[in-house]
């Protein structure tokens, strides 16, 4: 699975990733999330243990690929990567390698978490600037999709609003695109509030957020394929007696009581793959349920 991460510089996706990959890493929730490079293993974690002490790592300066897992008791259930695109590849132009590698990321996404400062939002002119400018290929990207694709607009600085703002001030800014979104038979959105310092909140949920879709869509899959190996065993089964064994023979075809125990053999399977989805998907659906969604 690919997940992009953008957002304009400052908004706050590097401190954000360290401290999604401390909370995770630590078996939150009964999830854990696996960097598969060690040295950015420690950095993340280095990095995660100094936000908790009030000292953020600078902007980044380049694009980010971070290959990951993640993982609920002794079971791997996803396999995912994360790319993190440096704010300036937001606003150069089209001939900018950032801005080729970025148009091509967010094509190919498998999820999408675009990060924006919800204070410099609400507080300054030039943050509801940098949100249209921002919305813009995010848009574009959108537009032309047939495969499914979770969308979180994730809201940093969330602490310096106070408790009383106007969540629903802060919403409206992305009205264009929720409206497009809710358009779309493809796309699948949430607003998530965080807060990235010493004192987190709501950390795990744009990554859980995109990750639960990405277990569902293969507990569908697998439910699907044991579902037509069910019935493809029930067909053989049903000519597994003196006539259609004699038919299957004349016809060079497999005996229809091993065909059907095949058919078996195969659910049965495909069902070993489905189990260890089934408790974890249920625990993300209630982590996730009080998240809005459009």
């Amino acid at each position: 699975m690919n997940i992009v991460m953008l957002g304009h510089s400052q908004a706050g996706k590097t401190t954000y990733m360290a401290l999604m990959y401390g909370t995770l890493n630590s078996g939150s929730y009964g999830f854990e999330v696996l960097c598969q490079d060690r040295a950015q293993h420690k950095h993340l974690l280095r990095a995660a243990q100094a936000v908790l002490r009030g000292d953020y790592p600078p902007p980044t300066d380049h694009r980010q690929v971070y290959d990951l897992k993640l993982r609920h008791g002794l079971s791997d259930l996803v396999d995912f990567r994360w790319r993190d695109h440096r704010g300036g590849a937001l606003t150069e132009r089209s001939t900018s390698q950032q801005s080729a590698d970025l148009r091509r990321d967010l094509l190919a996404a498998d999820a999408l978490v675009v990060f924006v400062d919800a204070y410099e939002l609400i507080a300054t002119p030039r943050g509801a600037r940098k949100v249209r400018t921002l919305m813009a290929p995010i848009t574009a990207a959108l537009a032309d999709r047939t495969t499914f694709v979770p969308l979180v607009i994730s809201l940093t600085k969330c602490d310096l609003l106070g408790e009383d703002h106007d969540t629903g001030r802060l919403n409206s800014a992305f009205d264009p695109l929720i409206n497009a979104v809710r358009q779309s038979p493809y796309v699948y959105g949430t607003i998530v509030e965080l807060a990235c310092g010493p004192r987190p909140r709501n950390i795990v949920g744009p990554v859980l957020f995109c990750l639960y879709w990405a277990i569902a869509k293969r507990a569908e899959e697998l439910d699907n394929e044991i579902e037509s190996a069910m019935q493809q065993a029930a067909m053989y089964q049903a000519q597994n007696h003196l006539m259609g064994r004699w038919l299957a023979a004349w016809r060079g075809e497999p005996h229809p009581g091993h065909s059907a125990a095949e058919m078996l053999g195969r659910a049965q399977a495909q069902y070993a793959q489905l189990e260890p989805l089934i408790e974890p998907g249920q625990k993300l659906e209630e982590l996730l349920d009080e998240l809005p969604v459009f």
